[in-house]
């Protein structure tokens, strides 16, 4: 479920580790093996989980422990519920181009989404937790988006403008906390299309990573009727998302 946000937002660190039953544990251990087997490339990271959800008179607060990629990845495919689950936080970023179009990236083949639609984002690791506890989501996205189209967030010759505007909630086996910022950029779609296609052969002839095969331009006015036309697997989130910007008054 996507809200907008209306409050400010806190997340905290909670200095304990996400801990679960040992059955859970190696039941996780072995669904990991197998997907490392088919993907080589996936790296069982940390993941940090809501454990406390608390809408406040003047913002949401969030309570975070850190747990990994795996649990993550099985609470996904294979499904856990409660205190078992792996409510992951996550940041991203809805970018529109100056000829209002929103920018969706295509993850690599390499992936364990291989295929799969999403905005530029990821999970927080270690380095966005600031020494007082609190998560520095704005620099975690701001990370994820040097990363993956080599996109300053903080450069207003690039980015005209970005602010927190949207949050993925719980829903059904959705266990998913996604803030997302809403990002203006000084670039066209295709001046942004050629731009990314220089900076994926750059990382490409340097050996890192690709995380998007390519960049899809969907037309503000028609953003849904065109996401839907797109064959790829799309992030639950992702409909919803569009719809509400495109509505937006």
């Amino acid at each position: 479920m996507e809200i907008e946000l209306h409050k400010k937002l806190e997340i905290i660190r909670d200095k304990k580790n996400v801990e679960l039953p040992k059955d859970i544990v190696e039941k996780i251990k072995i669904f990991w093996q197998k997907q490392v087997e088919e993907n080589p490339h996936l790296f069982n990271g940390e993941v940090w989980s809501v454990t406390k959800f608390e809408e406040l008179e003047d913002k949401f607060r969030l309570t975070v422990q850190k747990t990994n990629y795996a649990h993550y990845l099985y609470d996904e495919r294979v499904g856990l519920e409660g205190d078992l689950a792996c409510y992951n936080l996550n940041g991203g970023i809805l970018l529109e181009t100056l000829d209002k179009k929103y920018i969706i990236g295509e993850m690599n083949e390499t992936t364990s989404y291989p295929k799969g639609l999403q905005i530029p984002g990821g999970n927080l690791d270690q380095n966005d937790i600031k020494k007082d506890g609190s998560v520095d989501l704005i620099g975690n996205i701001a990370r994820e988006l040097q990363e993956e189209l080599n996109l300053n967030l903080f450069d207003s010759s690039i980015v005209q403008s970005y602010k927190m505007q949207y949050m993925e909630l719980p829903e059904g086996r959705r266990h998913s906390y996604s803030p997302k910022l809403k990002g203006l950029l000084k670039m066209t779609s295709e001046e942004m299309k050629d731009y990314f296609e220089k900076y994926k052969e750059y990382l490409k002839e340097t050996n890192q990573e690709v995380e998007f095969a390519k960049l899809h331009f969907i037309n503000k006015e028609n953003a849904v009727t065109e996401l839907d036309s797109l064959d790829n697997p799309k992030r639950p989130y992702l409909r919803n998302l569009l719809y509400m910007d495109s509505n937006l008054k």
